[in-house]
């Protein structure tokens, strides 16, 4: 059972990921409970841990995670990294990096219970607009070894990434734009499918 203080520094990270799509940092839990110093902060969330209600991350000051029946309760997941971002235009040199972020997202707005390896790309350019993908948008995006005619994936084309559509003609695969401004790519030596787009979060405004 939670101490009063506990219970509402609790409520408050759930309101504060569901608003924000990430956990609150220490400094912020701080200022909004009045607490003291750090160290104060940092003992409510060693007492959430220890009561299973919460667990802190080494990634960063943001990463506390929503745990066991408390999560399922509330529809949360576990953070998802964002690698950066993806063109939706021409294909852009591949980069491979750690991840930029992390965003929290339950599964109501998913729409799919994510499993391991998924992740998140910013969009960049306007080659999927007719599919309703825009600059500015993420795309959750999940590996799979055995995409799908049709589906909208995120491929190395040719040693370079970008996001596409996957066709397949006369036993030919190519990448096709959402946009009639954009030619179809033929890869040259070799097509990699890295994951399938699986959701499109827009931020309004």
């Amino acid at each position: 059972m939670l101490t009063e203080r506990q219970q509402a520094i609790f409520d408050f990270i759930l309101d504060f990921r569901r608003r924000h799509g990430c956990s609150p940092s220490i400094p912020e839990i701080q200022r909004s409970f009045d607490i003291r110093s750090p160290n104060g902060v940092a003992c409510h969330l060693a007492a959430l841990e220890a009561k299973g209600y919460i667990r802190r991350g080494e990634r960063g000051s943001r990463q506390i995670d929503i745990t066991g029946p408390h999560a399922a309760e509330r529809g949360l997941i576990a953070d998802l990294p964002i690698h950066g971002q993806i063109a939706a235009g021409y294909p852009q040199s591949a980069e491979t990096s750690r991840a930029d972020a992390y965003v929290s997202l339950d599964e109501t707005t998913l729409g799919f219970r994510p499993r391991e390896g998924c992740f998140v790309l910013k969009v960049r350019g306007d080659s999927m607009k007719d599919a309703g993908i825009f600059e500015g948008d993420m795309v959750v995006v999940e590996p799979t070894p055995d995409p799908r005619v049709n589906q909208i994936v995120v491929a190395l084309i040719d040693g370079e990434s970008t996001l596409k559509r996957l066709v397949r003609v006369k036993g030919q695969w190519f990448l096709k734009a959402e946009n009639a401004a954009y030619p179809e790519l033929h890869p040259r030596s070799a097509l990699v499918i890295q994951g399938v787009v699986r959701t499109v979060i827009r931020k309004l405004g």
